[in-house]
């Protein structure tokens, strides 16, 4: 596969059937669409990007993009280009990104946090010739280093003239990666138009004004970090406030420096983040926040309002289908903390698929145009629904979702699929059998652990483990912190697999390895 064209083929063809029908209710766009560049021409004094010393307006954003746009037109990138962006949360991450729409480049967006194995084999698998990745490099791969034109965006030869896009803003062109439940991340491919409805619909449900400063912690190549950080900050001219280096003393003195108001994210950083301001006696700007997720705290959801006076909104979403439902800022606490809120303006949601009676299903001029492989798209739709893989319940149009089909363990907000860490492990030596599982932890919401059953004489301690598996490519976030060590095979349900949901009731009285926060 090579080329925009190709990469994104199925896509197109799902978004031509949906086209003539969005378009007519406006919520398509066959214009081009500029969000820097709209705001910037309206409000270019406005405080565009806030981070640790370092501040910009929407005008210095603007010409800081029309910089970078002309870096990239220079060496070799134009319309439908694939062009690969590792991001961090910092500046150049997001002159990079609106750089890259500015050119009406094909945007595979890759958190830094990835690691190289994945970024290569997103390079291989896209064709991407052209990548860019402020503040990274990479070192460790030479499929990196030979296949790919990685740009410096600030090379620029000359000033830059200012440039605008001219693809319709309901073509695909931007991919998200997730990993699912696969060992490969899969390529969840949107128009800017699906982007901008989604933020638009978490602009309204969320009730953020002009006077919102908005605290962006999940990370920018993240679906909540796109939004958020890309489209919701322009979109109402207000700030965004980059945490780039997750550190609870430090990120609590950008929260307070700032005088951020808005947070969307995970929910037990935000409560290492309160407890902090505690232990300070500070009191917080934040006047809202949103949290999401199936596991969420209660006693941290409560804890939020009650004590800090915030106001908390649940909101239910995939990078496939953004901010689907929500609680709505205007209702009472005991309603907005009960469910996961209402499907939002113009998006469907309903109970069944093809597949399984409960499963969630959702559809809308928010949702996905399908995925980079075309395969992965075989079992994601029911017809006009994307079928979310999760159990859901709706009654009286309010949804409240009950748990995952799919095996994701998420800690500390960040989704880990146990798949891909058993064929991580499954690859080191010594080891017959391994099983990734899911423990909750009062800390971090869940926490993963891998069962193993070893061969004779063998003996693997968590470091061992650990340094095997980053040598191999799996980012860090994803390595486990716990073994289990069977001295008999892996129990086996009728099917013949091991069924997860049991392995942490028998691995009691097993001998186990701990990492260092759990001892």
């Amino acid at each position: 596969m090579s080329g925009g064209s190709a990469l994104l083929h199925h896509a197109r063809q799902r978004a031509e059937g949906l086209r003539s029908r969005y378009r007519a209710a406006g919520f398509w766009s066959d214009r081009p669409l500029d969000v820097v560049r709209f705001t910037a021409e309206r409000y270019p004094m406005r405080p565009a990007l806030i981070t640790r010393g370092a501040e910009l307006t929407y005008g210095q954003l603007d010409e800081r993009v029309d910089r970078a746009s002309q870096a990239l037109r220079e060496a070799g990138v134009g319309a439908a280009t694939p062009l690969v962006v590792v991001a961090g949360n910092d500046i150049g991450s997001a002159i990079a990104v609106h750089a890259a729409i500015r050119v009406d480049a094909v945007v595979l967006l890759v958190p830094r946090s990835a690691g190289q194995a994945q970024v290569a084999d997103i390079v291989a698998r896209t064709g991407a010739r052209y990548a860019v990745a402020p503040d990274w490099s990479p070192t460790g791969e030479p499929a990196l280093r030979e296949g790919c034109r990685w740009i410096d965006i600030s090379s620029a030869s000359h000033p830059a003239a200012p440039s605008r896009p001219l693809r319709p803003a309901d073509e695909p062109s931007f991919v998200l990666y997730t990993s699912g439940t696969t060992s490969r991340p899969k390529g969840v491919i949107h128009s800017l138009s699906t982007l901008a409805k989604a933020s638009a619909n978490y602009i309204a449900a969320a009730g953020l004004g002009a006077e919102d400063r908005i605290f962006l912690i999940s990370p920018l190549a993240s679906v909540t970090g796109v939004l958020q950080g890309l489209f919701i900050g322009p979109m109402l001219a207000v700030p965004v406030v980059l945490e780039d280096r997750w550190d609870p003393a430090a990120t609590c003195d950008l929260l307070l420096s700032s005088g951020a108001t808005w947070y969307g994210g995970p929910d037990r950083l935000l409560d290492r983040l309160l407890e902090e301001a505690v232990a300070r006696d500070r009191d917080v700007p934040l006047r809202a926040v949103y949290l999401g997720g199936t596991m969420l705290d209660r006693r941290i959801v409560e804890r939020v309002e009650d004590d800090f006076g915030i106001v908390v909104m649940r909101a239910y979403g995939s990078s496939e289908v953004p901010v689907s439902t929500s609680g709505l800022r205007t209702e009472p606490s005991a309603v907005r903390h009960a469910d996961d809120g209402v499907a939002l303006q113009d998006v469907d949601v309903r109970v069944g698929s093809v597949g399984d009676s409960a499963e969630c299903c959702i559809r809308g001029p928010h949702a996905f145009l399908g995925y980079t492989d075309s395969e992965d798209d075989v079992d994601a739709f029911d017809g006009e629904w994307f079928r979310t893989g999760d159990v859901a319940e709706v009654s009286k149009k309010r949804v409240r979702v009950i748990g995952r089909i799919k095996d994701i363990v998420i800690r500390n907000g960040m989704k880990i699929p146990a798949a891909e860490v058993e064929e991580a492990v499954a690859a080191i030596a010594g080891v017959r059998e391994c099983a990734a599982f899911s423990v909750a932890d009062a800390t971090t919401g869940e926490r993963l652990a891998v069962a193993m059953v070893l061969d004779d004489g063998v003996d693997l301690s968590l470091a061992d483990v650990t340094g095997a598996l980053v040598a191999g490519g799996l980012p860090k976030y994803k390595l486990p912190e716990e073994l289990v060590f069977w001295d008999e095979p892996l129990p086996l349900n009728a099917n013949g697999k091991v069924p997860r949901n049991t392995l942490e009731a028998c691995s009691k009285g097993r001998p186990r390895l701990l990492a260092d926060r759990l001892r």
